[in-house]
């Protein structure tokens, strides 16, 4: 390869990389434009924005009745839907429950030997309860 071809080769991929560059320096300067063309758009005049405010609270009191309703409906849906279901899988539900207020309830207390107890040997051994702690 003689020194004139690599001058070629590396024009070549400079021309490539600033085609490159300034294509993505286009596509960003639309993207801007468009930007831009949204926020001229606007009416940020006083009354304008007064406007948009009045309409962005509208839509938030709607939304708060909507979402009130749905609430207050709630329980209703979820007793129709356990008085509707059959009974297996409400006993399935109450048997899951139940496992799982087991697992959650304390374990009881094991009751322990002393050793003076065995150092009679009455045969009888003394049962305690441990504490707690």
């Amino acid at each position: 390869m003689t020194l004139q071809d690599r001058i070629n080769t590396f024009e070549a991929e400079a021309r490539g990389r600033i085609r490159r560059a300034l294509a993505t320096g286009n596509e960003k300067l639309m993207e801007l434009d468009g930007a831009l063309a949204k926020v001229a758009r606007n009416d940020w005049t006083v009354p304008g924005m007064r406007r948009h405010l009045h309409e962005l609270r509208a839509r938030a009191e709607n939304l708060r009745a909507n979402t009130l309703k749905r609430v207050e409906a709630l329980p209703g849906e979820a007793v129709t839907k356990l008085a509707s279901g059959t009974r297996t899988p409400v006993q399935n539900l109450a048997k899951a429950i139940g496992e799982w207020a087991k697992r959650m309830e304390p374990p009881r207390p094991k009751p322990v030997e002393t050793k003076a107890a065995e150092a009679k040997g009455d045969g009888k051994a003394e049962s305690k309860v441990a504490k707690a702690s």
